[in-house]
């Protein structure tokens, strides 16, 4: 089943499962900005039940803008993340 999981820069986490692949206007409004791919392959562990697979979204000018640092993101990527991302479940960006 598809699915958006939003982490924001504050360690909050929200699964939904939307019926249709996010515009790139919502993509853009989700990061606060134009976006950008940083790993095709990222697994998300919400709970012990919930692991997902799926592509990291973050804003491309993220380091310009000096978003926050992004701790629960970073970890999931594996390198520095900054700002609000999401994650793609069933979908290819």
């Amino acid at each position: 089943m598809n699915k958006v999981i939003t982490i924001t820069s504050l360690g909050e986490v929200n699964v939904t499962m939307p019926d249709f692949k996010p515009t790139l206007k919502e993509m853009q409004k989700m990061v606060g900005g134009y976006i950008e791919p940083v790993r095709p392959m990222v697994t998300a562990r919400i709970t012990d039940e919930q692991i997902y697979t799926g592509t990291m979204v973050v804003n491309e000018d993220g380091r310009s803008l000096q978003l926050p640092f992004n701790a629960k993101a970073s970890l999931l990527a594996q390198q520095t993340i900054l700002g609000d991302v999401f994650i793609l479940v069933g979908w290819r960006i």
